[in-house]
């Protein structure tokens, strides 16, 4: 008979300097950028309460993370959090640090038109295939809700309505500077 053991997750307690050995992994990056454009303010309004367990990739005495945006994004410089080195491979990276932006959207109401454009426009057709087995779609995130289509439609129009302002085109921008340094 096979013996049982419980495995055993080994923490190393660290105090680390947040801005310089916390480093977003080169894979995250587009996941946690949308994340920092769209979510920002509401990881704002919360606070810490608990100890922080991390999963990090360690080069060099650099931690670079890949998921868990909100919980690093209320990190202070100095703050103890735990670490556990891991040695995923980048595919694995990439999946969990979408797969981790994905959970911060569907948590969100009402649904965002603009944010899931954005990661629809920016997530690479194989990870949505990995992460949803199909290309992703407002009404798969519907159904993972249990909304109707009217509730996007509604956010939609909201967003369509709103005031935009004009963006000068790139030759005016020119001319502008010109008469600037001409002046």
């Amino acid at each position: 008979m096979a013996k049982r053991t419980k495995k055993v997750v080994r923490r190393s307690v660290k105090s680390i300097a947040i801005k310089n050995n916390l480093v977003v992994h080169e894979c995250a990056r587009k996941p946690y950028q949308i994340f920092c454009e769209f979510f920002k303010a509401e990881v704002d309004a919360f606070s810490l309460d608990r100890a922080l367990l991390l999963e990090v990739v360690e080069i060099d005495e650099q931690y670079y993370f890949f998921e868990s945006f909100r919980e690093v994004g209320l990190l202070t410089n100095g703050t103890e959090i735990s670490i556990r080195r891991v040695g995923f491979s980048k595919a694995e990276i990439e999946r969990r640090a979408w797969s981790c932006l994905m959970n911060e959207f569907i948590d969100v109401n009402p649904i965002n038109p603009k944010v899931f454009e954005a990661i629809k426009s920016s997530m690479p057709a194989q990870m949505q295939q990995a992460l949803f087995n199909k290309p992703l779609t407002i009404q798969y995130i519907l159904d993972i809700k249990g909304l109707k289509r009217h509730h996007y439609d509604y956010q939609t129009s909201l967003y369509r309505n709103q005031q935009h302002t004009k963006i000068p085109p790139f030759s005016e921008l020119i001319a502008e500077v010109r008469y600037d340094n001409n002046n």
